[in-house]
C-alpha cells in the first residue's frame, strides 16, 4: 500500500524551507568568496572612488566651460595630475628637508616619551604587540613589502579608475545584466544613489582635509614647532580616516613638540583639541549635510570591522566603505521592507 502524498500546505512548507536553505548557502558562499578575494575587491572599490572623483571634477568643468563629457574628463585628469605635480615641485624640497628633520627628531621624541613613561612599561607594551620578538630587520622588510604592495595597488587602482570613468555606463549595464530582471531596477537605483553619496562624501572629506592642513600649519607655525609643513601634511592626509584619523594625525606633532619643551607640547595639544572641536561640531555637520549622516558609533565599529577584515587598507578605505554599505543597506533592505509594511498596513 503506497504512502499518502503530503498535503498542499506541507509541500509549500518544504518549498519555502528549500528556498531559505539555498539562500543561506548562497550567502555563506558569497561571504567566503568575498573573504578570499578581498584584496581584488578593495582595489576595485578604490578604482571606483577614483572614477567618482574624476566624474565630479569633470561635472564641475562642464558647468564652467562648454566642453563635452569626454574632453572634460581628460582635462580633469590632467588638471589633477598637474596640481599634484606642481605641488610636488614647489613643496618637494621644503617637505623633503622637513621630513628629514622629522626623521631625526622623532627618535629623540620617542626616547623622551620612554623616559617619561618608564622603559619597563613601554617594553612590556611592545612585547605584548610583538610577542615573538621580531627583529628590526624583519619589521623593516615587512614595511618595505607593504610599501611595494601599496604602490602597486595604487597604480592598478588609478588605471582601473580611469577605465571606469571613461565608460561607466558600459560597466553599469554589464553588471545589471548579471542580475535577475526583477532586481535590476532597484539595484540600479541603489548603485546611482551610492555613487552620488560617495561623490558628496569625498568632496566633503577633501574640504575637511584642506581645512585641517591649513589650521594645523598655522597653529604649529605660531607655536614654533619644527617641521610644521610635514606635520600639517600628515594631519591633513589622516583626516581622510573618520573619527580615528584626527587623533592619529596629532601624535607626530605632539611628539615633536615634546622635544621643544613642555609649554609647546601643551600649546600643541590645546590647538589640536580646539580645532577638533571646531571641525567636529561646526564644520563636519555642515559639510556632511550634503552627503550622508551616519551615527558616530556605527562609523567607529565599522572601521574596526573593516580593519580586522582587510588590515590597514580596510582602515584607510573604511570611511567610503561604511558610506557605501550604509546606502546599499538602506536602498536594498530598509526601503523595500518599509514599502511592504505600508502596503500591508
Amino acid at each position: 500500500m503506497t504512502a499518502p502524498l503530503p498535503a498542499a500546505g506541507g509541500r509549500a512548507g518544504y518549498a519555502k524551507f528549500a528556498i531559505r536553505t539555498m539562500i543561506f548557502i548562497g550567502l555563506v558562499s558569497l561571504a567566503i568568496l568575498v573573504w578570499r578575494l578581498h584584496n581584488v575587491l578593495l582595489l576595485a572599490f578604490a578604482a571606483v572612488l577614483i572614477a567618482v572623483v574624476l566624474h565630479a571634477a569633470a561635472d564641475g568643468l562642464c558647468r564652467l566651460l562648454p566642453l563635452s563629457k569626454g574632453w572634460a574628463m581628460a582635462l580633469a585628469g590632467m588638471l589633477i595630475l598637474g596640481v599634484l605635480a606642481g605641488a610636488g615641485m614647489l613643496l618637494g624640497q621644503e617637505v623633503g628637508s622637513q621630513l628629514s628633520d622629522l626623521g631625526r627628531t622623532l627618535p629623540v621624541a620617542w626616547q623622551r616619551f620612554v623616559d617619561w613613561a618608564g622603559e619597563d612599561k613601554v617594553q612590556s607594551v611592545l612585547d605584548t604587540i610583538s610577542p615573538d620578538g621580531s627583529s628590526v630587520a624583519s619589521v623593516m622588510q615587512s614595511a618595505f613589502g607593504m610599501l611595494t604592495t601599496s604602490l602597486t595597488g595604487l597604480v592598478l587602482a588609478v588605471l582601473g579608475g580611469i577605465y571606469f570613468a571613461a565608460s561607466p555606463s558600459e560597466y553599469y549595464r554589464g553588471t545589471l545584466a548579471l542580475l535577475p530582471r526583477a532586481a535590476r531596477r532597484r539595484t540600479g537605483k541603489a548603485a546611482r544613489e551610492t555613487a552620488r553619496t560617495l561623490r558628496n562624501w569625498l568632496l566633503g572629506q577633501l574640504v575637511s582635509m584642506a581645512a585641517t592642513f591649513t589650521a594645523v600649519l598655522i597653529g604649529l607655525k605660531v607655536i614654533g614647532v619644527p617641521s610644521a609643513l610635514a606635520l600639517a601634511i600628515v594631519a591633513g592626509m589622516l583626516e581622510f580616516i573618520p573619527l580615528v584619523g584626527p587623533f592619529l594625525g596629532a601624535v607626530p606633532a605632539l611628539l615633536i613638540a615634546l622635544t621643544v619643551g613642555v609649554e609647546p607640547f601643551m600649546w600643541t595639544a590645546g590647538s589640536f583639541f580646539v580645532w577638533q572641536q571646531i571641525e567636529g561640531n561646526a564644520m563636519a555637520p555642515l559639510v556632511m549635510r550634503y552627503a550622508v549622516s551616519i551615527p558616530p558609533a556605527l562609523t567607529l565599529f565599522a572601521l574596526f570591522l573593516f580593519g580586522s577584515m582587510f588590515g590597514i587598507f580596510g582602515v584607510i578605505l573604511g570611511g567610503p566603505l561604511t558610506v557605501a554599505s550604509w546606502v546599499l543597506v538602506k536602498c536594498l533592505w530598509v526601503e523595500p521592507r518599509c514599502e511592504r509594511d505600508m502596503a500591508e498596513g
